[in-house]
Formats: structure tokens, C-alpha cells, sequence
């Protein structure tokens, strides 16, 4: 959305929430106002025709057992069946001319948002079955093996399968639960390859891999390819298009009937397509947009027969979104465990990296990693411990054996 339009929609919802006399807080870049209990109940209780819908983002975020010692049982949940658990949360819903959002106490959802907060709570609060043999209670480090001459961070480093099972085999020695294999990049700009060229440079990788016993994802967004991968031995398809192109759900839900315990679907969000995706991305609110787009993507696996407990999903930090959508995707990770399904986040090495650290620091991209991917590793493991704070299950990432460490730290310190 433009800047301009943006605000326009956020003045709007500011004027309605001031006549009332109920305008807490606005953020008018993220196209969000935050009001009081009254107004929102106001606007959410509003006889349209049709439910208004209700999105909710967990917060005050700690310990379970420190909530347990502090707090009664009503007054927080279990935050996806993992370790910590919230107090308090965001409660969206959209209004005419925008969203709209109230902080209220875990206890006083209900009398909020009714029945659809009472399930949406449910969702948040319940443990994702295992992924892929993974436990999902805790975070797991997913290694990426590029098998491309051009993507954007070590396009060209592997050169044939041996070195890219030698650098996979490693990654798990590193502390990597699974391993990302992919053979055409998707970085912004980037041009397709054919599908036979794509799977020359993945199956021999995939197919030594599953042999070694190693747990492999095939990163591929083409129904073509998505079989031959499976058949080689991979798992999980990841897919940056969310399983939309022809047949690429039905082929899901075909593989399951055969292979139950051999498939699962890990799939992202990505507005556009990688050659134009960064052209102008534009949302009224980006959390709440993606979710829904998710959802769609969840839909669409699940009526193709795939089962939820098979799905994961990934927000896509960086595929069609700004630094200021990525930022905002960060901060509300919580949000999508209302989905049901594990979350993965990829932030390694993307170009948002000394955008977001030249904004906290109020000055200019250069001296942040600008130039160079490689020099992006502080800031990305900032992003990753904003995730794992709130619950993302899967970290995909280039450098395994820091962020691996950098997990292992937080539990310990948490």
C-alpha cells in the first residue's frame, strides 16, 4: 500500500476511534490503531450480515514455569504446546477503513471476541504433533544446501553432489535437525530454470542424503518436480508459492494416499512472483494479510487430502514485503500459531538485515552487511531469537553452527 493511501486509512480509523473518545495508540506505517476495550467491542459486535473476523496475537511472552509460580491458571496459556506461554494478547479485527486492535488479559478474551476467541485461544495454547519425525516443542535448525549458481548468498559455492552432501553431512554434526536442498534460485529478479535442469542439480544431492538417513527437504515450487524429489528420498516439499501452481496441491494429497508417513508440506507466503515480487509490495497490514494468505494455502492442501498435521508454514521474510513488512512479521510471529500448523522463519542473510539495523540506528545502510550477505550474521540471529522467543519451531538458515549455538543459549538463559 502507499505511503500516502496508508495513512489516509489509518487518519480515518484515528478520527473514528476520537469522536469516541477511545484512540489509545496508532501506527500509522503499519496501517493498525489501537483502541480501547469499548470501541472494539463497538466495531467487532457491529451487525454486518457476516462475522467479523478476529485475529490474535499472544503477548507477554515468558517461562511457563515462571507464569505457573507467578500467575493462576486463568490468567495465561501455553504458547503451542512449547515452553513458554503469554498473559495478555492483540485482539484485530477490520473495520471499514482499516484494522483495528485492543491489548487485553488472556481472561478477557472471551467476553471480547466470544466463541471465535475461545477457539482461536484453543488453537494458540495446543502442541503441533511431531513434523517430519521432528519434535515440535522445541526449535530446530534447518541447514540450506543451494544448489544454484545464482543465488543471492552462495550461489555457485557447491559444486556437484559430493560437496553438497559433504557441506549437509556437516551441517548436522553442527547441531541442523534437516536440510533445505534447492536447485533454482528465488531471490528477487531471479530468472526460472527448467525443470530438468532443476532436477539434475537436486535428485543425486537428495537421493545420497535420504540414503545417509538425513531428515531432506526439496525447495521447489514446480508440481514437476515435487515427485521426482519425493521419490528420491525427500521428505517435506517447501514450497516458496504456497502450492499454488497447476496440480501442485493435488500431487500433495496423491503422494499422501500412498506415502502417509513420507510426505510433509512446509508452505510460504510470497505476494507476486521472484522476478517481481520487490517491485512495490504493498498491504494494509502485513501480519494480518499474510495470515490470511496461509490460511488459503493450508485450505487449499488440506481439501487436496494432505492432512494439517503434515502442513507447516513460513511467512516468507523478504518475498514480496519491505524491511518495514518484515519488521512487523517479526514482532507479530505469535499471530500464526493461530494457524495450528509449525512455524518455519528464514531471515539468513537477507538484504532487510542492515535495513532494519541502519533504522535502529538511525543512520545509513552502509557498515551494516550492505554489500556483502556473508556479513550478515548478528542481525540475523537477532531475528531468529525474536521468532524462537514466540514460539517458531523451524530456523532455516546458511549458518548452522552459530545459530544452533545461539538457540541452545537462549534456552539456557531463558
Amino acid at each position: 500500500m502507499p505511503a500516502q493511501t496508508r495513512t489516509r486509512l489509518a487518519q480515518s480509523l484515528c478520527n473514528a476511534a476520537q469522536t469516541g473518545g477511545c484512540i489509545v495508540n496508532t501506527d500509522k506505517q503499519a496501517g493498525l490503531v489501537y483502541v480501547s476495550p469499548a470501541f472494539f467491542s463497538q466495531i467487532f459486535s457491529q451487525n454486518t450480515g457476516t462475522p467479523r473476523p478476529l485475529w490474535l496475537r499472544p503477548v507477554g511472552i515468558d517461562r511457563c514455569d515462571v507464569l505457573a509460580c507467578a500467575l493462576r491458571d486463568d490468567d495465561w496459556h501455553m504458547l503451542a504446546g512449547g515452553g513458554t506461554g503469554f498473559t495478555h494478547l492483540d485482539m484485530v479485527t477490520c473495520h471499514q477503513a482499516g484494522y483495528i486492535a485492543v491489548r487485553v488479559s488472556v481472561g478477557s478474551a472471551a467476553a471480547l471476541g466470544g466463541d471465535a476467541a475461545v477457539e482461536q485461544l484453543a488453537q494458540l495454547s495446543a502442541p503441533c504433533p511431531a513434523f517430519a519425525g521432528l519434535d515440535m516443542g522445541r526449535a530446530h535448525v534447518m541447514g540450506i544446501v543451494n544448489m544454484t549458481p545464482d543465488s543471492f548468498s552462495d550461489g555457485g559455492r557447491l559444486a556437484g553432489a559430493p560437496a553438497a552432501c559433504a557441506v549437509a553431512a556437516q551441517m548436522m554434526a553442527d547441531g541442523a535437525s534437516l536440510v533445505d536442498v534447492g536447485g533454482e534460485s528465488t531471490r528477487p529478479g531471479a530468472a526460472p530454470v527448467s525443470r530438468e535442469e532443476e532436477l539434475d542439480r537436486i535428485l543425486p544431492v537428495i537421493t545420497a542424503l535420504a540414503a545417509q538417513g538425513i531428515t531432506v527437504s526439496a525447495d521447489t515450487r514446480h508440481t514437476e518436480v515435487m515427485g521426482p524429489a519425493v521419490v528420491a528420498g525427500a521428505s517435506i516439499i517447501n514450497d516458496v508459492s504456497g502450492f499454488t501452481a497447476t496440480g501442485a496441491a493435488a500431487l500433495m494429497g496423491d503422494i499422501y494416499k500412498n506415502r502417509p508417513d513420507k510426505v510433509f508440506a512446509i508452505a510460504m507466503h510470497m505476494q507476486g512472483e521472484p522476478q517481481t515480487m520487490q517491485d512495490n509490495p504493498a498491504y494494509r497490514f502485513a501480519p494480518v494479510e499474510v495470515f490470511e494468505g496461509l490460511k488459503a494455502h493450508i485450505d487449499r492442501l488440506v481439501a487436496a487430502g494432505l492432512p494439517r498435521s503434515h502442513i507447516a508454514i513460513d511467512p516468507g521474510i523478504g518475498f514480496g514485503k519491505t524491511p518495514a513488512h518484515n519488521a512487523q512479521l517479526i514482532q507479530w510471529t505469535a499471530l500464526f500459531h493461530g494457524l495450528g500448523v509449525p512455524l518455519l522463519i528464514g531471515v539468513s542473510r537477507k538484504s532487510s538485515i542492515p535495513k532494519l539495523a541502519a533504522m535502529g540506528q538511525g543512520g545509513a545502510v552502509s557498515g551494516y552487511g550492505g554489500d556483502a550477505a556473508s556479513e550478515r550474521l548478528g542481525g540475523g540471529l537477532a531475528l531468529c531469537l525474536a521468532a524462537t522467543q514466540q514460539g517458531a519451531q523451524i530456523i532455516r538458515t546458511h549458518d548452522v553452527p552459530e545459530t544452533f549455538q545461539a538457540l541452545a543459549v537462549q534456552r539456557g538463559v531463558r
